[in-house]
């Protein structure tokens, strides 16, 4: 029965070691990195939190459903996408686990004298024999202390020893860099977990309390905490001869309310957002919204009435179950002049797109339909788009990324070295060199070189 249990506790050991250095592989992290940019590329190239519409005319039905079903729509936030980076978290914190031990072990530990079965373990040996080494003890300390300030002196009956060393603590640049790494992904969770990204469009004087969040089901409204009006909207084009006219930069002057009054008001142009109540207002973009106005006369019937509909709004006409969408008011259409685009849609029946011209009203009778639409007329105005940005994780991951700079630094920049030298005691003997550096072994090669020879130099004097 005992054997039978430890024979169990043995494969659970064995089990659990083969997980431990799974996660702990370089191998797996290399991996880990490379799946997450070619995902980071994949949803670079499918735009994301689009329309559901836009999809499927873009992909059509059948890929549209094979790649919503792997959520790549809306990947950064699936679960999928989430247990990649989890994975990635869990390899750093084993791997800086299995390795603070020996880093703390290295730095924590004293100088010692130098023993002969340390010598075939170190890179950088060298023997200076020198008459008289004793006496010119203080004057190889002294000459050591041109390349290395601090030394310790540690003394036995028949040596003393030297030892000095800098850059200790680089050895944690690494660890350092996995901890950014950690803090920059905690940052990204907390953002994607209780942050936002929506749009609003403001005409000039309007004033909303609300941003709208894309999905693939359309945009979704998101009330704030307070109204945010547009008091003014400019483009700016550049001084160039031509008719073409091309935009240098557009701005918006917008008033942030509260309880009905003013608290705020800032000029908000590209790369220059407002802040408020940590959300963020970056211009986006600008344009035209039109309100157009469509004539509607029955069959058999003299009066005509009117709809008035802004661009993109669906209305229903009354006295029936029909339903007209405007999609777009053109100045231009095809050399016929202005026409605004309508789509009506009936019960049952597919769809039907039509074009009403101003100038050329009688043609749309040309549809036997039981109605005749007209387009009346238009009004336009300017509107700003604005983007706007809630991420309670960002300072988070500034100082994961003012982290990584150090660790970075702290690694490729600082070495640890280390320089024993070995005096006997006594006449005669050999004085001893011993060095090591875990980084830059060149520069420390030459360093040590010029030690030793500062070393050998004291024998002329």
């Amino acid at each position: 029965m005992k054997e039978l249990k430890e024979t169990v506790k043995t494969k659970e050991k064995g089990f659990l070691s083969i997980i431990y250095d799974l996660f702990r592989s370089l191998k797996l992290t290399i991996a880990l990195l490379i799946l997450l940019a070619l995902l980071s590329i994949i949803g670079t190239l499918i735009a994301q939190n689009a329309s559901r519409m836009e999809y499927i005319q873009r992909y059509g039905i059948g890929l549209y459903e094979v790649l919503n079903f792997f959520n790549l729509f809306d990947m950064y936030h699936s679960l999928w996408f989430s247990a990649i980076l989890l994975l990635l978290v869990i390899n750093l914190i084993t791997c800086s686990t299995h390795r603070l031990p020996g880093i703390f072990s290295q730095i924590s530990r004293g100088s010692g004298e130098l023993e002969d079965g340390m010598l075939k373990g170190l890179p950088y040996v060298e023997k200076v024999q020198i008459r008289d080494p004793t006496n010119k003890g203080e004057n190889i300390h002294s000459s050591l202390k041109k390349w290395f300030k601090s030394w310790r002196r540690i003394e036995t009956e028949k040596t003393i020893t030297l030892y000095s060393e800098k850059g200790k603590y680089s050895r944690l640049g690494v660890p350092i860099t996995h901890l950014s790494i950690l803090i920059i992904l905690i940052g990204g969770i907390i953002g994607s977990l209780y942050g936002f990204r929506g749009h609003v469009e403001i005409l000039k004087g309007e004033t909303v309390n609300q941003v709208y969040l894309r999905t693939k089901d359309g945009d979704v409204p998101k009330p704030i905490d307070f109204s945010v009006r547009c008091d003014d909207f400019k483009v700016n084009y550049y001084n160039l001869p031509g008719k073409e006219k091309y935009v240098k930069d557009y701005t918006s002057l917008l008033s942030i309310l509260e309880n009905g009054k003013q608290v705020l008001k800032s000029t908000v142009q590209v790369n220059h957002p407002l802040h408020y109540k940590r959300l963020a207002f970056y211009q986006a973009s600008y344009g035209t919204l039109s309100d157009v106005t469509i004539g509607i006369q029955w069959k058999g019937k003299k009066e005509k009435s009117t709809l008035e509909a802004q661009e993109g709004a669906t209305i229903a006409i009354p006295n029936s179950n029909i339903l007209i969408r405007i999609l777009k008011y053109a100045p231009q259409v095809d050399n016929f002049g202005e026409g605004v685009q309508v789509v009506l849609f009936r019960p049952g029946q597919e769809p039907q797109p039509l074009w009403l011209l101003k100038n050329f009203s009688k043609l749309n009778e040309q549809r036997g339909d039981q109605f005749l639409l007209t387009f009346e007329g238009v009004t336009s105005q300017e509107y700003t788009g604005l983007q706007v940005t809630k991420d309670p994780g960002v300072w988070v991951v500034w100082i994961g990324c003012g982290l990584m700079i150090f660790g970075l630094i702290v690694s490729f920049f600082f070495s640890h070295q280390r320089v024993w030298v070995r005096i006997p005691k006594g006449p005669g003997g050999e004085i001893v060199l011993a060095g090591s550096a875990n980084k830059n072994r060149l520069g420390f090669e030459k360093t040590f070189g010029e030690l030793v020879h500062g070393v050998r130099s004291l024998e002329k004097q």
